[in-house]
């Protein structure tokens, strides 16, 4: 009996270090740095790579090393990802792939890593082996169940509205004035950008007074906006302070002689708004404001004063425009 125990013992010891053996043999560690992370799990992750490199990586590539780390981004598309490394036996890092998680299983993310490593390796298989004769391209037809790698930077490009020139129509309130102008906008930075506008009035202002005179005042406006920019799903909002100037020239009409005079009316505030892409090249945007009266000339009429700016003005406009 003790001699079939140490017999038993040294077959055991035989195995272990035969597994053992196997296990360095291969040359190849996969490991993640989310360990609590069941999606993929690490040992689906093994079998598909063991499955796909077979003995790859065994001649010639001992010593590597690859590890996978689940993120998630606070903002943006892809929200989850799948970062990919691999370092070499010296510790370098020869390969770093974010791997976005759009409605992927964790099964399919597992073979895309197993691919993604597979690639790599055949690469390297292709760099260490003579140069043959050049031969014809056979292409593949792609399989429907093989995952496919992809990469945030093979993703389509984010729209981001930077610079925007538009044609707008606006209505002022209360007095009920309406505007056609154009506006174009940059940004300063990632979160501001400043816009700049010109506006004409489509009617004029007109005030009758006793005795049968009257007034007519036709009026063109500058804008400037400095706003704070916030990029959504369906487009760009903005939000910020407005400055304006509005110069009316006025006529008088029904008097013994004509008179014309010239006024500047200045204006600030708040103006809010929203830009949503519609192709392209294409966008529409939306925008309220709110203005206060900062100063203002000052039109006559038998010395009485005609005309007068309101001490808030309300406002709202439509464009289109490209960017």
């Amino acid at each position: 009996m003790r001699g079939q125990l140490r017999f038993g013992l040294l077959g055991a010891g035989l195995l272990s270090s035969s597994v053992a053996l196997a296990e360095d043999s291969s040359g190849f560690t996969l490991e993640t740095g989310s360990p609590d992370a069941l999606c993929p799990a690490l040992e689906v992750t093994r079998e598909a790579v063991t499955r796909r490199l077979g003995a790859l990586v065994v001649d010639g590539h001992k010593g590597w090393r690859a590890r996978y780390t689940i993120g998630h981004a606070p903002f943006g598309t892809p929200r989850d990802f799948v970062r990919l490394e691999l370092l070499s036996p010296e510790g370098r890092v020869e390969l770093v792939r974010d791997l976005p998680m759009e409605g992927e299983s964790c099964r399919t993310m597992a073979e895309v890593i197993a691919l993604v490593l597979d690639r790599h390796f055949r690469g390297l298989a292709a760099e260490d082996a003579p140069p043959a004769e050049p031969s014809p391209k056979v292409v593949e037809p792609a399989s429907p169940n093989q995952p496919r790698a992809r990469t945030a930077a093979a993703s389509t490009p984010r729209l981001t509205l930077d610079r925007r020139v538009a044609l707008e129509y606006a209505v002022s309130h209360p007095v009920a004035l309406p505007w056609l102008g154009v506006r174009g906008s940059t940004t300063l930075g990632s979160h501001l950008e400043v816009a700049l506008g010109l506006r004409l009035a489509l009617t004029p202002l007109q005030q009758s007074v006793p005795g049968g005179a009257s007034v007519e005042a036709r009026a063109v406006a500058a804008r400037s906006v400095l706003a704070w920019r916030l990029p959504l799903p369906l487009g760009l909002a903005h939000v910020g302070p407005v400055v304006a100037v509005a110069v009316e020239q006025a006529k008088t009409e029904g008097l013994a002689s004509r008179n014309e005079r010239t006024r500047a009316v200045w204006s600030g505030g708040v103006e809010s708004g929203f830009v949503a892409p519609v192709s392209r090249a294409l966008f529409l945007q939306a925008a309220v404001s709110a203005e206060f009266l900062f100063g203002s000339g000052r039109f006559f009429i038998q010395n009485e004063e005609v005309l007068s700016p309101p001490w808030l003005t309300l406002g709202w406009s439509l464009g289109l425009g490209f960017y």
